[in-house]
């Protein structure tokens, strides 16, 4: 593979692909504005929150919910971001829903915080600044001796570590790629990739000290979110490790805590394990496989009874001749081995002998045997001698000895579809209950000499070993029988296989053994167990995937000494409680917001078992009991949340170098005091602490919690995010009005379509996504891109046009706020327009009593509003976006269109009114556009941050009413034209020519067709209460009614079986007049639709033929009426289309 280019690593290439951004001229005035309010609010304060003062509440004179109730609240938070690099978009879109969440709270009127720390613990950030001594070593401190080309890749140093405790890394996903490898340049040294991050080349020797990323990245994560327009209380900021002394003091305490609780305890453990780094390899530390965690299997000891002439000579004098060799297969149904056939190889994969001890040889894959070394079977840890090897095909024709199979021996034959990554490349054939053996054994019968096997060696005489309903007791046959499978290449076996795993499982029942007659569940670990005590097998674990540590280094499971949190069946009660909490159970409504959430927490609840709490290489607070132990990075960030309430009070910088509000020393903060402060103890005995300190402390603790929110991406379901719910209830599980109230999960993001790359251009860091959009476009692409737990789409196309939409909106309502033109009574809005030839005829705005435009546009933003707002309060922000900026732009569109070309002009109270909603509806997802409309536009005294959702009265529904009829009228009439539009188009014949000035005629009846109301009086009669037998109906209607009156029937059946009030169903009240509402209509139809110049319209009477054209004041009558006119129905007229010449 060639060497990337130092060019290819400037910071500006990973987005190469993406939008080029000319004429920024209206971009930069937005993005003035922006910056100017993002320090106004820095000075006003506006994000600070602090919790009700003790002297206003004094402690005991209030319950804490009463508290929350006086003066509600709003506490919300997002993962804090690991610090080894800047926010992209993937960031901003997770922070985006926090961000909102925390706007929408204050417009509802609740005291909101919504703090930011930052994570540096763990391996990452030491291993990167590791490799940076090495290079600087090789290359010089400004790396002016490297080269392109010129020098092989030298090994990267490890630092010497001891024998490794490790953890369990358990997910219910198979996603293979860890975030970070996603987005990565393909950098072959760590200081490309700092140059690809923007650091210059001859700043790159700072960060061989792990310390200074700790001191560079968090600032540029702040300027980042403050560009951002983050509403965050930055005093209540923190980093991890003991870089803050006062966080690592609230690490201890908790390690303590849990430790004493008998949450943290210590034993061996399987565990993924890098033997390069000489440690435990968990998810965050991994360039591949975050989601890989450890599957247990049971290798089965199959003693070779003969070898094949072949593999005797190969053997001959490498093994001692009284060596036991083993081949060993890998299970995870040892319930099975009673049905052993025969055991499989692939011919086309390479093994080896290992010897175990002085006489015991195991016969695997080198990979297998690799996982092996770090589990205790070899005799030296790490190592696995190997001392032959042999091709698959070399052993066919063997004979093992097969623990508990009814044949006892068995012959080796060979399978095609073994694979090399999963088990030991060994297989055992059990073709009476696995579909994959039952195939192949089949095929082997049939081909035997084209495998080079005899066919004797395949035994089609099938053992029964479980009975299962429904398949009897060979359910592999069954199935593929069923199936109609014939062929181990089928591509219907991963599903029998799944299939008969589970009904085999679940509801079979052993037929043979020791254990005959009980279910299989049951007997499963039974016979594992009896395999184990024989000597017939081990117990043996491997990654269930391909996990890479960010070493470069293959993972495997390793047997270790640990220090571990006992999640899963360790604690079945603990698990209990957290799943009773996720369900609601104990009745503090815990909400997940999706089903999709909901089930994959409790799905990982199901499998996720013991978890390591330490490492040994890295950054992070030391273990307390064991010093030589660092506390692994998902384990310090499982309760930060509660350390928020109160870091203010510790510290006034995010390194705790300078003291808080409370002037207290780190070292004050002992396990009693942090007991108190989180209210677990109600008193202090031992403490120099100001005791009203203390009360406030835990005041802000005891108002702010619980977490009203917590944000994340989905990949964090399987980790971080349980440990966050298991913790939490170790330690306020008695007190559970702490425990969170929710978790909000997102999706990842895409950039126009594509993934997030840095490799083919397409990425974007926050920063270069504001500096090409600004920060209110970007927010409103972010929330443009979606809401639910699938993955969501930024596009910068949209981002670039809300560019130009805000700049036009922001000019138009200082124009028609600043620049008002008020008519006077005796003023004509056209002549005023005219003759002070006003060059945007919205300014000129009218006063006074409002008409039909003005109601209906005021009733039809009431209506966007109260959408808008629920929206917002169900997280749903594409929904609010829509309703509270598209569709209200749309609907002052059509006010300034209807009002315009109905001569009319604006209403000022309208104009004044929309403009100041807008502002109000927009704000939460564009901050900075929103206050300067609310301050310089409006003239606001304070900023808009402080306001509320507007009240607004209820909806008028013959308003909705008439705004849907003129919605109707418009849509169909546009439809009629564009039909002949594309028909003249293609050369077809038209019934007018679209493109000459033409007439519409529309026609209104006066009333409901004669047989409607017939048959609408049938179905009222015959209405039981709230059903109506339609049968019953049927035998009542004329048959020469039949065919328009059954259809007719039916939709008001579903009407009233949808709940729809009786009265409206039989009634049929349009609710306003229909023909005053087309002669306000006309007007705008003239000036929308291209070519047309007059509009009539016609009263129908049914039947008649004749109608009375109402344009004017007076009813003129019109004979010979069109077809057309006869399909008109009270509030659903027809039309008609001509040219004006031929009409």
């Amino acid at each position: 593979m060639s060497e990337p280019s130092i060019e290819a690593m400037d910071p500006s290439h990973g987005s190469h692909g993406t939008m080029k951004i000319e004429n920024t001229e209206k971009r930069d005035a937005l993005r003035a504005v922006e910056k100017r309010y993002q320090n106004i609010w820095q000075e006003e304060k506006v994000f600070e929150a602090d919790a009700p003062s003790c002297t206003e509440y004094p402690p005991g004179s209030i319950t804490d919910d009463a508290l929350r109730a006086a003066v509600p609240k709003f506490f919300g938070t997002m993962a804090y971001p690991y610090v080894n690099g800047s926010a992209h978009l993937g960031h901003a879109f997770t922070m985006s829903k926090i961000e909102f969440g925390s706007r929408v709270a204050r417009a509802q009127g609740k005291r909101t915080l919504y703090p930011q720390g930052y994570h540096a613990t763990g391996m990452p950030i030491k291993a990167c600044a590791d490799k940076l001594v090495h290079e600087i070593e090789l290359f010089g401190k400004n790396l002016e001796r490297y080269e392109e080309g010129s020098i092989d890749e030298a090994p990267l140093p490890i630092q010497e570590q001891p024998q490794q405790r490790g953890d369990d890394v358990t997910k219910f996903t198979n996603v293979r790629k860890g975030k970070a490898a996603l987005k990565t340049t393909k950098a072959k040294y760590q200081f490309q990739v700092m140059l690809s991050l923007g650091i210059p080349r001859t700043d790159i020797h700072k960060f061989a000290d792990a310390q200074y990323w700790l001191r560079f990245f968090p600032q540029l994560w702040q300027e980042h979110l403050s560009a951002f327009g983050c509403g965050i209380d930055w005093r209540r900021g923190f980093i991890t490790t003991d870089a803050n002394l006062y966080y690592d003091s609230f690490v201890r305490w908790q390690m303590r805590r849990l430790k004493a609780l008998g949450k943290i305890q210590f034993g061996k453990r399987y565990s993924i394990y890098s033997p390069k780094d000489r440690q435990p390899c968990l998810d965050h530390d991994r360039a591949e496989g975050e989601s890989v965690r450890v599957q247990e299997y049971t290798i089965i000891k199959c003693k070779v009874v003969q070898w094949s002439e072949r593999t005797q000579n190969i053997l001959s004098g490498k093994i001692p001749d009284d060596a036991n060799v083993f081949m060993v297969p890998a299970t995870l149904r040892p319930e099975t081995m009673y049905g052993q056939t025969n055991l499989f190889v692939s011919p086309s994969i390479t093994y080896g002998v290992f010897r175990v001890s002085e006489k015991d040889f195991f016969f695997m894959t080198n990979r297998a045997a690799r996982n092996l070394a770090f589990q205790g079977i070899f005799p030296e840890w790490g190592n696995f001698p190997k001392v032959a090897e042999l091709n698959g095909y070399d052993v066919i024709g063997s004979v093992v000895n097969a623990p508990m199979s009814q044949l006892q021996n068995v012959y080796v034959v060979p399978m095609d579809t073994i694979k090399e990554d999963k088990g030991t490349g060994v297989v055992t054939s059990v073709p009476s209950d696995s579909p994959d053996d039952y195939t192949m054994t089949i095929e082997l019968s049939k081909k035997a000499d084209y495998y080079g096997i005899r066919a004797e060696w395949v035994p089609l005489d099938i053992l029964p070993i479980i009975d299962t309903p429904g398949y009897g007791n060979l359910i592999a046959p069954t199935l593929c029988k069923n199936m109609r499978i014939n062929t181990p290449k089928s591509s219907q076996l991963p599903e029998a296989k799944e299939q008969a795993y589970k009904i085999g499982f679940y509801q079979g029942k052993m037929l043979v053994g020791e254990f005959s007659g009980k279910p299989v569940q049951e007997a499963k670990n039974l016979v594992r167990q009896s395999l184990l005590d024989t000597n017939d097998a081990i117990a043996y674990c491997e990654p269930d995937g391909l996990a890479i540590s960010r070493s470069g280094d293959e993972c495997v499971a390793a047997y270790l000494d640990q220090w571990f949190l006992t999640y899963g069946p360790g604690d079945e009660a603990w698990r209990e409680d957290v799943l009773g909490h996720v369900r609601g159970e104990d009745g503090q409504n815990f909400n997940s917001f999706t089903s999709a959430t909901k089930n994959a927490i409790e799905h990982t609840l199901g499998w996720l078992t013991q978890w390591c709490v330490t490492r040994q290489y890295g950054l992070g607070t030391k273990l307390p009991w064991d010093e030589s132990e660092l506390v692994e990075g998902l384990s310090d960030s499982t309760i930060y949340m509660a350390y928020y309430t109160i870091a203010h009070y510790l510290h006034s910088d995010i390194y705790g170098t300078k003291r808080g509000i409370g002037n207290i020393e780190a070292s004050q903060m002992t396990d009693e005091v942090w007991d108190y402060v989180f209210a677990i103890r109600d008193h202090v005995t031992a403490t120099d602490i100001n005791k009203d300190v203390l009360e406030v402390m835990r005041r802000e603790f005891t108002y702010w919690y619980p977490v009203d929110i917590r944000v994340s991406g989905k990949d964090l379901i399987t980790n971080h995010l349980t440990f966050f719910l298991y913790i939490h209830q170790a330690l306020w599980g008695k007190s559970p009005q702490y425990l969170p109230k929710a978790i909000r999960i997102n999706g990842h993001v895409t950039l126009n379509g594509g993934k997030m790359s840095k490799s083919t251009g397409n990425f974007l860091t926050l920063d270069t996504a504001i500096q090409k959009f600004g920060a209110d476009a970007t927010r409103i692409a972010l929330a443009d891109a979606g809401d639910g737990i699938e993955d969501a789409n930024f596009e910068e196309t949209v981002a670039n046009a809300i560019v130009l939409k805000l700049f036009e909106l922001r000019k138009w309502s200082e124009d028609v706020i600043s620049g008002v033109r008020i008519l006077k009574e005796s003023e004509n809005f056209v002549s005023v327009r005219d003759s002070e030839r006003i060059k945007n005829g919205d300014t000129i705005q009218r006063t006074g009593q409002k008409l039909f435009w003005d109601e209906l546009f005021e009733n039809e933003l009431k209506i966007l509003v109260q959408e808008t707002v629920q929206q917002f309060e169900a997280t749903n922000y594409k929904a609010a976006l829509k309703s509270g900026f598209y569709d209200f732009v749309a609907a002052r569109d059509s006010y300034r269109v209807y009002t315009a070309s109905a001569s009319l002009g604006m209403h000022q109270h309208c104009v004044r009114r929309y403009v100041e909603l807008q502002a109000l509806m927009i704000c939460v997802i564009t901050p900075h556009w929103a206050d300067y409309i609310w301050r310089e536009v409006l003239k606001k005294n304070s900023t808009i941050q402080a306001a509320r959702f507007p009240q607004v009265d209820s909806s008028n529904p013959s308003l909705i009413a008439t705004s849907q009829y003129i919605r109707s009228v418009l849509t169909s009439v546009s439809a009629a034209d564009s039909t002949q539009q594309k028909r003249l188009a293609k050369g077809k014949d038209v019934r007018y020519n679209p493109k000459q000035p033409k007439r519409l005629t529309v026609f209104v009846a006066k009333s409901w067709p004669a047989w409607q109301t017939k048959y609408i009086d049938l179905v009222r009669e015959m209405l039981d209460g709230i059903s109506l037998d339609v049968k019953e109906v049927i035998k009542k209607v004329d048959k020469k009614d039949m065919k328009k009156a059954m259809p007719f029937i039916q939709r008001l059946n579903r009407r009233l079986a949808s709940g729809e009030p009786k009265a409206a169903v039989f009634e049929r009240n349009l609710g306003f007049d229909e023909v005053q509402v087309l002669k306000e209509l006309v007007s705008g139809l003239t000036s929308m639709m291209p070519k047309l110049k007059e509009v009539e319209i016609v009263c129908v009477e049914e039947g008649s033929g004749v109608g009375f054209r109402v344009n004017g004041k007076e009813e003129e009558r019109v004979e010979d009426l069109p077809q057309a006119a006869g399909s008109a129905e009270p509030g659903s007229p027809s039309f008609h289309l001509a040219n004006l010449e031929s009409s």
